[in-house]
């Protein structure tokens, strides 16, 4: 029979690798609609919001922003395992957030009536916050996706955990 007072205790906090899984998580979450800002998908970004560009049509953005967002989040799955759930949705939630601000912004709401589709005041800066939109959400999905099939978590400390 083993005695209590002998049994290594149970850890209090996370280990140094688990923070290392979860800051490549984040990190990965973060850049993947960032893919969007390259200047061979969009252009005009650090200028006027009417100066916002599609060099190779708003589809290809689109498209690629998205799928980059999607491995990107699968990817943080795979490393954080876990701990991803949380990650996915903060920082991808951050993307989200920034994408609905932008897609306002370039709507502008000082355009009411029934043509208010076609007066955008800044088309191409409303199109730049759906792709950012859209590539968040295929990440969140991607993400959750990859983490929900890697099953339910396992005991995997090991002895430097305890240490």
């Amino acid at each position: 029979m083993q005695h209590l007072e002998s049994a290594a205790p149970p850890v209090a906090h996370p280990s140094s690798a688990r923070w290392v899984r979860v800051s490549a998580a984040v990190a990965l979450c973060l850049a993947g609609p960032a893919v969007s800002f390259a200047g061979v998908l969009t252009t005009g970004l650090s200028g006027t919001a009417a100066a916002v560009r599609f060099p190779h049509g708003f589809g290809a953005t689109l498209a690629t922003t998205a799928v980059g967002t999607a491995l990107a989040a699968a990817l943080a799955a795979l490393i954080a395992r876990r701990d991803a759930l949380g990650v996915i949705w903060a920082a991808l939630g951050i993307w989200f957030t920034v994408g609905l601000g932008a897609g306002i912004a370039g709507i502008g709401l000082s355009h009411p009536g029934p043509a208010y589709w076609a007066k955008l005041s800044n088309p191409g800066l409303a199109r730049w916050g759906v792709v950012v939109i859209v590539a968040s959400i295929t990440g969140i999905a991607a993400g959750l996706v990859v983490t929900a099939r890697r099953g339910p978590a396992q005991n995997t400390s090991s002895p430097a955990d305890h240490a």
